[in-house]
């Protein structure tokens, strides 16, 4: 029974001892990287440390870590660069240790640390993690070998290591200052308000993502060199740093500053830099502060002349700042025309004046125009003419939509120049652009239509008849079984003409659109064609097609399709085609046809 009760107990101890081994190895470090601390001197895991003192030379450099950045505290409270302090960190954690002096061996020698150097050490170490604060001094060089003595600051042995190690100590605290001014990523930016010699500017991201300038003027930013000026602002470097102390601004030209430069965050928040003269003997650099603090220091007068860019020079050029992709609807008016086209499952579709599937490429066209037309010259004041170009019955209205976003363009009529004046929006500024940006032809409801005018499956075809002017009329019908025969006694079907005029209804296309809902049919020959083509069809809703063929062009025939109020031309081809014998005398004995 006793011995059942011992090893019951052996194994909750061990099941216990376990547990505490885990528990304490959770979260620590493994075996290997213990056994690599065992051969360094400070023995520190760098992502512990929190606090560290370096005192070298009289200088005593203190920082803190605060949700993972690093802040000096000592001798002022200024932002450092995080990297160069866990450089430094990692660095003293990687130092192995050398010979090591313990504190018998200095009693047998009948020495003291003083000996080593560490009455009056030379640097001073200390960090601080969540085990305490530890603390080492650096003696004296050792006399032989690139090595000096390090030791505990409460007493103990003394240990060798190598010289290198004096290096890792700053004596200057500027040396681990943080150099960049502004702290935002450029994404991150929403507004620039800068005042320089040549002007104020004012530019601020709205909410659709677009940057604007808001002053001197109001007019869309160019991307490029948005991003071209916002990557030069965020890109500076403090040269040097002069004092952290209040101090008289006006010594330094920054009571009255040359530049003004303030940034707005993604959270609103803002950060303001001031540069004023230029440091004495020195015609690169000039002094900078930022006003939240006292510190001045020196940054380059190149950087700061590119911040100087001239307001033109970051306008955009582009009239419309869309992607044609994203368009979702186009109106145009015209004087008393008007034509509105939307975009259905990637699909443009003319709506007004007539429903109707419009050719992708035409409409691609224009928004090309649109899109691409570059601005020539803007006109920020204009006068009462110039206004009235814009608003006059032959100004062009165009609107672009896209999801969540409508642009209105109104257009005068081209002057003398080949130039058209056009507002953006209810923008007061007017520019100039090149008249190519819009044409008559664009307000035609048939230069968006597609070239193909008719598309009939030749297997719903149950008759053909074509009459030509002044001769007899020609039909053939498709009977039960399939095949096509002739209406007219003594007559039967012409087997490659009736192919013919099959497959050219499959697909008739046009070569060019004339005239949309035409007031008289008489100038084209359509109101006594020179032949007409009916097609009725089964098993459809369509009862049939009449194609009205009219007198030549210089490219073809004037045709119509009976209903739709389109004249358009045809080629001579496609008319011999659909115009040629449908039947032959019953003597020129032919084989039966079937549907294809």
């Amino acid at each position: 029974m006793k011995r059942k009760i011992t090893n019951a107990m052996l194994l909750i101890t061990a099941l216990l001892l376990g547990s505490f081994i885990l528990f304490v190895e959770r979260g620590t470090h493994n075996s290997y990287q213990k056994s690599v601390h065992l051969k360094t001197l400070f023995a520190i895991y760098p992502d512990s440390i929190e606090r560290i003192q370096m005192e070298r030379d009289n200088t005593l450099i203190e920082c803190v870590k605060t949700a993972g950045t690093w802040q000096m505290k000592k001798p002022t409270e200024t932002p450092v660069d995080s990297g160069i302090i866990d450089k430094i960190i990692d660095g003293l954690a990687r130092v192995e240790r050398g010979e090591i002096i313990t504190e018998e061996a200095l009693r047998e020698r009948n020495l003291t640390p003083a000996d080593y150097g560490f009455n009056k050490p030379r640097a001073r170490i200390t960090f601080k993690n969540s085990r305490g604060t530890f603390s080492w001094l650096i003696g004296r060089d050792a006399p032989v070998g690139k090595s000096l003595y390090v030791m505990a600051e409460n007493g103990g042995d003394i240990t060798s290591a190598p010289s290198t190690l004096i290096n890792l100590i700053p004596t200057d605290p500027k040396w681990i200052r943080e150099r960049t001014i502004f702290s935002d990523e450029p994404a991150t930016i929403r507004g620039l308000d800068m005042r320089r010699p040549s002007g104020f500017l004012r530019l601020r991201n709205n909410e659709e993502t677009q940057w604007e300038m808001q002053q001197p003027y109001q007019t869309r930013v160019d991307p490029q060199t948005l991003q071209t000026l916002i990557t030069n602002l965020t890109s500076v470097r403090i040269v040097d740093f002069i004092t952290d102390e209040k101090t008289d601004l006006a010594v330094y030209g920054l009571e009255k500053p040359a530049y003004e430069i303030t940034v707005l965050s993604q959270e609103e928040q803002t950060q303001t830099v001031l540069i004023g003269n230029l440091v004495a003997d020195a015609t690169n650099t000039l002094y900078a502060k930022n006003i939240e603090n006292h510190s001045v220091f020196t940054v380059s007068a190149e950087w700061a002349r590119l911040l100087d860019v001239k307001p033109d020079v970051l306008r955009s050029r582009h009239l419309v700042n869309l992607q044609s992709e994203k368009v979702t609807s186009i109106q145009l008016s015209h004087q008393q025309q008007q034509i509105e086209m939307t975009r259905i499952t990637n699909q443009w579709q003319m709506i007004r004046p007539i429903r109707w599937d419009a050719h992708p490429a035409k409409v691609e066209e224009l928004l090309k125009l649109l899109i691409e037309t570059p601005i020539v010259e803007f006109i920020d004041t204009p006068s009462a003419e110039q206004s009235g170009q814009t608003t006059s019955p032959s100004a062009w209205t165009i609107l672009l939509a896209t999801d969540g976003m409508t642009n209105v363009l109104h257009i005068s009529e081209p002057n003398s120049a080949g130039l058209r004046l056009v507002q953006f929006d209810q923008s007061s500024s007017l520019c100039y652009v090149p008249a190519s940006i819009i044409r008559d032809a664009h307000i035609d409801p048939l230069f968006y239509r597609s070239l193909s005018v008719l598309e009939i499956d030749p297997v719903l075809i149950q008759t053909i008849t074509v009459q030509k002017l002044n001769q007899p009329k020609e039909s053939v019908q498709k009977t039960e079984t399939g095949a096509y025969i002739s209406g007219q006694l003594h007559r039967q079907v012409n087997p490659g003409s009736l192919t013919g005029i099959m497959w050219e209804l499959n697909d008739l296309t046009t070569k060019r659109y004339i005239d949309f809902s035409p007031t008289a049919l008489s100038q084209y020959g359509l109101d006594q064609p020179q032949a007409t083509l009916t097609v009725t069809l089964n098993d459809t809703n369509i009862i049939g097609r009449v194609i009205l063929i009219g007198n030549p062009t210089d490219d073809g025939r004037f045709a119509m399709i009976q209903g739709m109020n389109i004249i358009f031309v045809m080629s001579e081809k496609s008319a011999q085609t659909l115009t040629c014998d449908l039947t032959v005398p019953i003597e020129n004995q032919t084989p039966e046809i079937n549907e294809p």
